[in-house]
């Protein structure tokens, strides 16, 4: 509630009646697809719209007067709560913005971005406004446009500002970029400044286009030599053939990021107008003063600061009698009544317009010949740019026969007081009733009998305890101003509107219950605070298609101001085309044939660009019958890109299904052939009529026999439910003729995650499966080869052994020792050669001899190998720390062979220091990588390569025993396994052997 001294605010609809803003806010909140929702002051709903129930999956019924919790989350409750807390606290009317997850249902949760606008009545929080949109969609899209987004950012916070004439330097000062109002204003080429030096450009293209150059020019080039400022300077472009004659102000300030960091922007403004006013500005102050001198109907002269009269016009000098030369210089307090005189009144006007900047007052004034007058007075207080004090303009009018009509017409007001409609009371000065109508004796529920003569504050002391009400009595009695208040007052039970007029008897008082109206501007508050919470724009035309109401969401997406727009016919954002689709939308549901309309056009932008948007839009009815249209507008430009990149897959899909290496089929979820590419139609003696509608596993490529068509239905069943499933299979030929093919069944979802259709993409991998074959066999065979081979190579060196312990143990006695050391040399090599034998032969059945794959863990390997080394451990007082390893699918045996190599590696080549070896796991994409690190002597990067290679070895014999077939074995056993191995090692600084495994799958 307020004390109103005028008429009310401007409403958001402009000068429409509260019906027709009515009309127009349930028209747009059915074309808005924003969930809506209003909470009362403890949180509980109390009206939601049908966006909200499909997003949360509850019914309007199961909401409505539910505590908003029940779809967030307590510490989401919690952050909007003290964020409301926090804007009553410090007054502030910003529209809070959250991001949070709603609750729905079925217990699943909807990434939203929340809008709450409070509402505040007379002072009191009385619940919120919300708009929650579904961002899903928008979360999928962020990870694709943040890396766009981030290349534009550094030149787009540049160019923003550069609305007008545009130059863009590098940090080199050449000519990055122009816009095409540089050309228009030096008449250049745009096209042949990119690239040029612009220190040239200034001296050779821009200088004789120039009045006063060369200061135009030093300031100028002025900035390149130290680019650590801001520059303005005007300048006069001459007229040309290719130009015309303008003053520009020149604005230029450094790029400090981006692409072009260290380089400047230079905008120029054409200040053509503002340089023409400034000369028009004189003639006008001349004009001006022959107009007032003109003007006798009022009385218009000027004071200094201290209130002497330093100016007189005619007027004055009919209404007040006095001659210039007689006045000028004279005190204006000349013309007060005594009376005012002696209460300082003069003093105060003044006062009072230096304060408020203008003071209004209606009183007796004093003519030079004695008589007086009633005036309305107009004193005005006069500031120079700089804040100077420069005096006051006083405008005075006789008002004196007006005066004589009002008091005459106030005596026959008493004869018009009982056919007023609204209530009416008047007062005296000590507020005591002196009449009261009929209307006011049913508000205020007291008799006329019962009121008059008494006072306002015995018979209504609550009102009196109200500052608004108090405070307007007392203006209207002693400062003789009407003035008028609305508030709700609780004894009477109604909204009550009152106008107070002042007269010399006391007040007039007219009133009425405003309860109606007042809940009309409730629900249409709210209603504009919905409008501008929402993101997108609305806008409201009248019958001509002229703007009457736009929110800020719309001015934004426009780039025009709302003053720009307001009474602007609609195709200054689009043609006239889309307005004319739009009209015949329209007559399509006045007819009832759709429930709104819908267009998709290019929405055009202050400065030029367009933007796809899709306009969602009903009329309404206007009170003289006509109709308008009224709705929002959403920016689509995502969706068309994403429409884009749907019509560019389907273009790889239409290149993929013509491949004719490839055979591809389309099919339903439940399995029904849609299309087949040619050729896979090739592999069949059937039309493609023959196949589409048939059940995929019935057709011909899967033969009779109910093997492979089980199969078939299988995988199809399984795609439809999501899964990516991968096949082989061997298929015949209607000639007979075998064939093998590979492909996969692939799942297509929509949006919301459900199986469209399955594409079956596979090839003819005949050739390569025979080559397989043909390469196992081939292994067979010289697997078969080396194990004859270290067989055979066994027995001599058996052999060899046995006879050279013969002679040792025979002949010992008699060797010297030179004797027995070739005696052991040649036992020690035959040993070590058949040791080789055996790891070679253990190499080459790494594929044949493995175990199956199955679930092993590899901690419990781990352990078993560090009980096996265990002797080894503890002579070298090795220390060893393990991460926790994952389970994965492999042989147990040949990964235990693993990672004792590569432990007993780690302990052997460790150096002089005891071993520090760490063995730990890290997940990468799909696969496990394993690592095991030493702290020993390293191995030289030129090296690592032929270390895995059979035989090879870096040291000899006699420094570090071995068969030199280790590594190799694991990179055998590992690659067995779907894996890579590798070593990171500097020579001297220890060594890192990782090899990576693939996950388990689920």
């Amino acid at each position: 509630m307020s004390t109103r001294a005028g008429a009310a605010d401007e409403t958001f609809w402009g000068d429409v009646t509260d019906d027709v803003a009515l009309n127009r806010y349930r028209t747009l909140v059915n074309t808005i697809d924003d969930g809506m929702y209003q909470l009362d002051s403890d949180g509980y709903f109390v009206a939601v719209n049908e966006v909200i129930t499909e997003t949360t999956g509850y019914s309007r019924e199961e909401l409505l007067g539910e505590h908003v919790s029940l779809l967030l989350t307590d510490d989401d409750a919690d952050r909007i709560e003290r964020e409301i807390a926090s804007q009553i606290e410090t007054e502030d009317e910003t529209i809070a913005t959250f991001e949070l997850g709603v609750q729905t249902a079925d217990g699943g949760t909807v990434p939203c971005e929340l809008r709450v606008n409070l509402l505040i009545e007379e002072g009191e929080f009385r619940g919120t406004i919300g708009i929650a949109r579904d961002l899903s969609e928008k979360k999928q899209r962020l990870a694709t446009l943040e890396e766009a987004q981030a290349s534009y950012d550094s030149i787009t916070s540049v160019l923003n500002e550069a609305n007008i004439g545009v130059f863009v330097l590098n940090d080199e000062f050449e000519i990055a970029w122009a816009n095409e109002t540089i050309e228009q204003y030096f008449g250049l080429d745009r096209d042949e400044l990119i690239g040029r030096d612009k220190r040239q450009v200034v001296h050779e293209s821009i200088k004789d286009k120039i009045a006063d150059s060369d200061r135009f020019v030093e300031t100028v080039l002025a900035t390149y030599d130290d680019n650590s400022y801001n520059e303005e300077v005007e300048c006069h472009v001459t007229a040309g053939d290719d130009r015309k004659e303008r003053w520009l102000e020149h604005w230029s300030k450094p790029i400090e990021s981006g692409q072009y960091a260290g380089g400047r922007i230079e905008l120029y403004y054409d200040v053509t107008d503002r340089r023409r006013s400034e000369d028009a500005l004189r003639d006008t102050e001349e004009r001006f003063q022959s107009l007032v001198d003109a003007v006798e109907e009022y009385a218009i002269l000027r004071l200094d600061s201290d209130g002497h009269v330093i100016s007189w016009n005619e007027g004055a000098k009919a209404i007040k009698g006095y001659d210039a030369g007689e006045i000028l210089g004279e005190h204006f307090s000349t013309f007060y009544t005594e009376e005012d005189k002696a209460a300082n009144v003069p003093k105060k006007n003044l006062e009072q317009a230096t304060e408020a900047g203008s003071v209004e007052h209606e009183g007796w004034r004093v003519r030079k010949d004695g008589t007086q007058f009633w005036a309305n007075v107009t004193i005005t207080s006069i500031w120079d740019e700089d804040g100077t004090h420069r005096g006051f303009l006083k405008v005075t009018r006789d008002m004196t026969d007006r005066r004589k009509r009002e008091q005459t017409l106030e005596s026959e007001l008493q004869r018009v007081f009982g056919r007023i409609s609204d209530a009416f009371y008047a007062i005296d000065e000590d507020f005591r009733f002196t009449h009261v109508n009929k209307q006011a004796e049913e508000l205020l529920q007291h008799s006329e009998d019962e009121l008059l003569g008494e006072k306002l504050w015995d018979i209504f002391p609550s009102a009196g305890k109200i500052d608004e009400v108090r405070d307007a009595f007392q203006i209207a009695l002693n400062e003789q101003e009407a003035t008028s208040y609305e508030l709700y007052y609780d004894t009477l039970d109604f909204w009550v509107e009152a106008n107070l007029y002042p007269s010399e008897t006391g007040i007039s008082v007219y009133f009425r219950d405003i309860t109606e109206r007042k809940q009309r501007e409730l629900e249409l508050e709210r209603y504009e605070k919905t409008i501008e919470t929402i993101w997108d724009g609305v806008a409201t035309l009248d019958a001509d298609d002229r703007f009457v109401m736009v929110n800020e969401a719309f001015c934004e997406m426009t780039g025009y101001d709302r003053d720009e727009l307001l009474g602007e016919h609609v195709t200054l954002v689009h043609d006239e085309t889309v307005n004319e689709r739009a009209e015949e939308l329209k007559e399509s549901v006045l007819s009832d044939e759709a429930e709104y309309a819908s267009i998709e056009f290019d929405l055009e932008t202050a400065d030029g660009d367009t933007i796809p948007v899709e306009g969602r839009f009903g009329p309404y009815e206007l009170e003289e019958g006509s109709v308008g249209r009224t709705g929002v507008t959403r920016d689509i430009t995502e969706r068309k890109e994403r429409e884009q990149e749907l019509q560019r897959k389907e273009r790889q899909f239409e290149a993929v299904f013509n491949d004719p290496n490839i055979l591809v089929g389309l099919l339903a979820p439940d399995g029904t052939t849609l299309d087949i590419n040619q050729t896979a139609m090739e592999y069949i003696d059937a039309n493609l009529e023959d196949v589409t509608g048939e059940l995929f596993w019935e057709t011909p490529w899967w033969g009779e026999g109910d093997g492979v068509q089980s199969d078939v239905k299988r995988w199809t069943e399984r795609a439809a439910s999501g899964e990516y499933v991968e096949f082989e299979t061997d298929l015949t030929r209607p000639d007979g003729k075998q064939y093998t093919l590979n492909g996969v069944f692939r799942p297509v979802t929509n949006d919301d995650g459900e199986v469209v259709s399955i594409i079956v993409s596979d090839r003819d991998v005949t050739e390569r499966r025979e080559y397989e074959r043909a390469l196992e066999e081939s292994n067979e065979r010289l697997e078969q080869f080396a194990y004859a081979a270290s067989h055979d190579l066994q027995e001599p060196l058996r052999m060899v052994t046995s006879y050279l312990q013969l002679v040792e143990n025979r002949y010992a006695d008699k060797l010297d020792e030179d004797g027995q050391e070739f005696i052991d040399f040649a036992v020690d090599g035959a040993e070590r050669m058949r040791d080789m034998i055996d790891a070679l032969l253990e190499y080459s059945r790494v594929e044949t001899r493995g175990d199956p794959f199955e679930p092993v863990d590899l901690n419990d390997i781990l352990e078993d190998v560090r009980e096996d080394l265990q002797m080894q451990i503890e002579e070298t007082e090795a220390e060893i720390t393990t991460g926790d390893l994952p389970r994965v699918d492999g042989d147990s045996s040949q990964l235990r062979q693993v990672l004792q190599n590569l432990l007993s590696n780690a302990i052997e080549y460790s150096g002089d220091q005891p071993p520090r070896i760490d063995i730990d796991a890290e997940r990468e994409g799909n696969n496990w990588i394993i690592s095991v690190h030493d702290e020993g002597i390293g191995i030289d990067p030129d090296e690592q390569e032929r270390i895995f290679e059979v035989f090879q070895r870096l040291q000899t014999h006699d420094e570090h025993p071995g068969t030199g077939i280790g590594l190799a074995l694991c990179r055998r056993i590992v690659e067995r396994h779907g894996g890579e191995i590798w070593v990171e090692s500097e020579s001297g600084g220890g060594a890192t052997f990782s090899f990576t495994l693939p996950m388990m799958s689920d």
